[in-house]
């Protein structure tokens, strides 16, 4: 493989026949992989290549691609296409759709990440495993998917697995067994020992790629006893352990990748107070990953942050906006927005439901961040 995907000093490059190059990944993630479609949305209304080329066209060179487990077995049929529209995608499984996409988004200068979003294509599960799908089998598929795809050049990585989470609020969560846990020195609900031994089989596959791990929703008694709203976490959010307990891969290999929302998504106590809301975001934000960076010096790539924009809770343009600032200052210069699609429940989309008209609002505050971070 020509390209060598790798961090150093807490940035991400890309090495081509020794020659290394500086890397910002703006990203949108563009989400159906992971559902019962087993394929991108959007593709009844619009032509898949048309798609990657607006993609590119509104500033973006990444795509975040989130997937489940029966969209990347061959043999896989997709729904929810118009074959009208997409008429090479007919008779095709859903791993050859996806790996179509790879190809045509090489060509347009996009970056994929590829992210395992869930085991059953219905939801979001806590851990890395269910009853009826070991740790093995979620390794098992990993590696198959970087066998096939890791053979391009624009795939940087794997993100692991999406928002680990409790099932349980605290402090019972560290120890129902069911809930994801960071630092407690349990292997079967411990996500940062997980990310290991799954990050390592990845690596024996595609040792160029970098390995996306995602913070949890709690961790451990010790690393959540913090000053500011310590229950107040988003899924996927929470590296406040990263300091005692950091993942064991390769540095040069290595990204902690949160998920922050707003008051859209789930309305958590610190947007409450009027008097202190939104001065009080930045503190929280240093407190739950951004020490991760500022202090540590490793590097973070937000997996996930979007809302309305003005349609839903009338806060979510502020959160949006003072969160833009925030990686503005803190040069946080890797993100993957949620989400190109409109039919996004509870953020929209960067789309108009036509799938073709940008929310000039929305794009407006994310190109000032890709703009700033362009000039470093």
């Amino acid at each position: 493989m020509d390209v060598y995907y790798k961090v150093k000093n807490g940035e991400i490059y890309a090495e081509v026949r020794g020659v290394e190059q500086r890397l910002h990944l703006f990203g949108v993630s563009w989400f159906g992989f992971e559902g019962q479609a087993h394929v991108v949305h959007g593709l009844w209304v619009r032509n898949w290549v048309e798609l990657l080329e607006t993609i590119r066209a509104l500033g973006f060179n990444a795509i975040r691609i989130p997937f489940c487990t029966e969209a990347v077995k061959p043999g896989t049929a997709p729904s929810t296409i118009s074959y009208a529209f997409n008429p090479d995608l007919q008779s095709l499984d859903s791993l050859t759709v996806l790996e179509k996409i790879i190809v045509k988004a090489s060509e347009l200068g996009l970056y994929i990440v590829l992210n395992y979003h869930n085991i059953s294509c219905i939801a979001i599960e806590p851990l890395w495993y269910i009853d009826s799908f070991t740790e093995q089998d979620y390794i098992n598929i990993w590696v198959s998917v970087a066998q096939r795809l890791s053979k391009y050049p624009n795939v940087v990585g794997a993100d692991l697995k999406n928002e680990p989470h409790s099932v349980s609020p605290r402090p019972s969560c560290y120890t129902d067994g069911q809930s994801a846990t960071w630092g407690m020195s349990n292997p079967k609900t411990d996500w940062n020992l997980a990310a290991e031994r799954i990050g390592r089989a990845v690596l024996e596959v595609a040792p160029h790629w970098l390995i996306l791990v995602e913070g949890t929703q709690y961790t451990n008694p010790q690393s959540d006893n913090v000053p500011l709203y310590p229950d107040a976490v988003y899924w996927g959010e929470n590296l406040r352990a990263v300091r005692d307990y950091p993942v064991n891969l390769p540095k040069d290999k290595l990204v902690y990748s949160p998920h922050v929302y707003g008051p859209d998504v789930y309305v958590l106590p610190y947007f409450e107070d009027p008097d202190v809301f939104p001065d009080n975001l930045y503190k929280i934000w240093d407190q739950n990953w951004g020490y991760v960076k500022k202090q540590l010096g490793s590097a973070l790539v937000i997996g996930e942050f979007g809302g309305r924009y003005g349609s839903g809770d009338p806060r979510d343009v502020i959160w949006q906006q003072r969160f833009v600032d925030y990686l503005v200052e803190n040069d946080i210069c890797h993100f993957f927005y949620w989400a190109l699609n409109p039919n996004s429940a509870d953020t929209g989309g960067l789309l108009e439901d036509d799938w073709r008209t940008p929310k000039r609002g929305k794009l407006g505050n994310l190109m000032r961040l890709v703009k700033h971070c362009s000039s470093l």
